[in-house]
């Protein structure tokens, strides 16, 4: 029995590593060079574990110059497919929670498409305001197998 689950653990050993994303500033203003790094990686068969494509008002790229956007990634031990990225901007700033059944018919379309979520935040930043940041859309990164 031990053995089994050892073969079996071992059958899904996965690999992580850190990217490290020469961007120093909102994610947002870089989202094409984002998302042609992320499927350059796909390619190799790395897949988006975590990243975050949220503009956080309280960051400023003046107080923290040299941190680049981190992203974690995993990959299967051993074959791996590779995979291609979108992004896809849902047309609503404000309170993602009060939108969830158009998020849901959207992704079921996409998903329809074979594109899986990959990475979005629908947690509700009070900081946030359609005020301060009137033409930034909820952004959604998926992932497919190419």
């Amino acid at each position: 029995m031990v053995v089994t689950a050892t073969v079996v653990a071992a059958a899904n050993a996965v690999d992580h590593r850190i990217e490290q994303m020469p961007i120093l500033e909102h994610p947002e203003s870089h989202l094409a060079e984002v998302l042609d790094r992320l499927n350059e990686m796909g390619k190799q068969g790395w897949r988006v574990a975590s990243i975050d494509l949220t503009h956080h008002p309280s960051y400023s790229p003046a107080s923290q110059p040299a941190i680049p956007l981190p992203v974690l990634l995993e990959k299967p031990k051993g074959s791996s497919h590779p995979v291609e990225y979108r992004i896809e901007r849902m047309p609503f700033q404000e309170y993602p929670e009060r939108h969830l059944t158009e998020l849901l018919d959207r992704l079921g379309e996409l998903g329809d498409q074979g594109w899986c979520v990959a990475s979005v935040d629908l947690t509700h930043h009070p900081s946030y305001s359609p005020a301060s940041q009137p033409a930034i859309p909820l952004i959604v990164l998926l992932e497919r197998e190419v």
